[in-house]
């Protein structure tokens, strides 16, 4: 059969249901449950590229109420891979045999394999966190930036976020996805231990849609009978249910130094991505640093560094060179459409009147990291009250004494050259955490 199998659903955020064909997607349900029913499946997370990702049940840990878990089920053709072979499973293992245990990065509790109609699926089972710093941050109806951490919170999260990264580092691994969607805060003990009930009370009852084939034929036994809408973000942004630390995820672009590291290529998303990833198709520990200072940004101001709006790698350059200045070559003639914003000399912004001539919707206006770090509270939605201790009063300005010490930290972290970037020492010893 040619063309869409299935009819597309209306839900938000859900997996293509053409993805559910031999070699693809698992289907799961509600109520599912695995390895003898020890592990049932009671609410949907989200989905990637390659998994779906559930809320679980696991009833041998502090029975016999059990215990809430995440359940990620891998596609049928990436759980092809040997256990050696996914980094998920391996990068823990490594760090495990060179550092004491931690709680900064997140580990895989169980796995097992599970055949299905499309094939043996590997299963994933780690400890359930909350949402992640990106999150609480992005929050449906909100001025950009007007949501985020109080400032003695947020030193403390990018302490936590550097010195996991340290850890890596010292093992010989480089993340290679670090980004504020991947920094998830820790739940209260006491969400750990929620009944079904507690859960659909305070999360909301699974939403699912029927999946039907275009033809109007049975779905048959590849796809599951419903999708299921995963839970809303903002459901677990309440302070209550949350700890005030966080814990790194997601090894699946993560690899040993030791492994040929000019064969790895960058996967985390374009504004988060250093130079050397987008020209060179590199990502070293230098490049580790350098997502690390985007995200040090995100979590202190409440908005990226480098807006991601339009999606556009070119528009993410664009705001690279305003806040940092004209790139080293060769990386300043790769940049193709430079000369519609910039000199080609000096690499400062053109006059308006010059950009409009050459065309340009987004205009190029100087700036720098410590101009964007004093516009922090500017624009913040003021009709927004106090929404608890753990997050900042709208309007709350950032005191000229933090823009100038987390300006210099950020600016030796965005170095262009990698071999310019500070290390991650230096990035935890540096005066802005001591505040």
């Amino acid at each position: 059969m040619t063309g869409p199998h299935f009819i597309p659903s209306r839900l938000d955020n859900v997996e293509d249901a053409q993805e559910y064909r031999p070699g693809g997607l698992h289907p799961i349900s509600i109520g599912d449950t695995f390895v003898g029913g020890r592990y049932k499946v009671i609410h949907k997370l989200g989905h990637g590229g390659s998994s779906t990702v559930w809320m679980a049940r696991d009833h041998l840990q502090d029975a016999p109420k059990g215990r809430v878990v995440t359940l990620k089920a891998l596609r049928a053709d990436v759980s092809s891979k040997a256990a050696s072979d996914i980094p998920e499973l391996i990068i823990p293992r490594l760090l495990a045999a060179v550092l004491p245990p931690s709680g900064d990065l997140q580990t895989i509790q169980d796995h097992f394999l599970v055949d299905g109609p499309n094939g043996t699926h590997r299963i994933l089972i780690s400890p359930f966190a909350g949402p992640s710093i990106l999150a609480m941050y992005d929050s449906p109806g909100r001025v950009s930036g007007s949501r985020r951490l109080r400032a003695t919170l947020a030193r403390r999260v990018a302490r936590q976020t550097a010195t996991a990264v340290r850890h890596m580092h010292r093992a010989g691994i480089v993340h290679g996805d670090l980004t504020t969607s991947n920094i998830l805060f820790r739940v209260a003990d006491h969400v750990l231990k929620w009944s079904d009930a507690e859960i659909y009370a305070q999360l909301g009852s699974p939403e699912t849609e029927t999946v039907r084939t275009r033809s109007g034929a049975p779905v048959g036994p590849h796809a599951p009978a419903e999708l299921v809408a995963p839970i809303e973000n903002s459901t677990l942004t309440d302070s209550s249910l949350l700890q005030e630390s966080v814990v790194i995820i997601d090894f699946g672009q993560s690899y040993a130094i030791a492994d040929s590291p000019s064969n790895h290529q960058s996967g985390t998303v374009i504004h988060y991505q250093s130079p050397e990833a987008r020209f060179e198709r590199r990502a070293e520990v230098e490049a580790d640093i350098w997502s690390l200072g985007c995200a040090i940004f995100e979590i202190r101001a409440g908005f990226p560094l480098f807006e991601p709006f339009l999606g556009s790698d070119v528009d993410i350059l664009r705001q690279t060179v305003e806040t940092l200045g004209k790139l080293p070559s060769p990386w300043w003639d790769s940049f193709e459409e430079r000369t519609a914003w910039f000199d080609d000399q000096s690499g400062e912004p053109k006059s308006l009147e010059e950009q409009e001539r050459a065309g340009s919707l987004l205009k190029a206006v100087r700036s720098s990291i410590r101009e964007k770090l004093r516009t922090v509270g500017v624009d913040d939605d003021l009709s927004y009250g106090d929404e608890g201790p753990m997050m900042e009063k709208c309007g709350t300005r950032m005191r000229e004494e933090e823009v100038e010490l987390l300006g210099d930290l950020l600016e030796k972290m965005l170095k262009y050259r990698p071999q310019e970037r500070i290390g991650v020492g230096e990035v935890l010893e540096h005066p802005w955490f001591k505040m």
